[in-house]
């Protein structure tokens, strides 16, 4: 299988990693207004097309500072997630990387997520 994501492509926030990190971050009222005006089309089996599944993913995904897509975009592709912020607190965009799933690794979080920090503290971030 071949993976091809297109460097700033555009998918459906409650499909993607980075997707569902924004909508955490945005609280669950936001999260419930997303389901409202979008439905929460179901793109494959695995999607989170119920408004309490996303809440509970995309909390749980911000307090673990890191998002899993498992197949909810796409049969057979996982990704992993962190935020970017800059200077001012505010997320500035978002970091994946996307692989067949049976060729993701779990200890490409910590890499990811330090690569995010890095990035963020070289856009003026700093927590706390």
């Amino acid at each position: 299988m071949h993976v091809n994501q297109i460097v700033g492509s555009r998918a459906p926030l409650h499909v993607t990693a980075v997707g569902k990190l924004m909508l955490g971050l945005a609280g669950e009222d936001e999260i419930e207004n997303y389901a409202r005006r979008t439905n929460l089309p179901a793109y494959t089996r695995n999607t989170l097309s119920s408004v309490n599944k996303l809440e509970d993913a995309c909390m749980t995904d911000i307090r673990q500072g890191y998002s899993l897509d498992n197949e909810e975009a796409e049969i057979g592709v996982g990704c992993i997630g962190v935020l970017l912020f800059e200077k001012s607190g505010n997320v500035s965009a978002g970091l994946s990387i996307s692989a067949p799933i049976e060729r993701r690794k779990n200890e490409w979080i910590g890499e990811l997520r330090k690569a995010g920090e890095e990035i963020s503290r070289h856009l003026g971030y700093r927590p706390g």
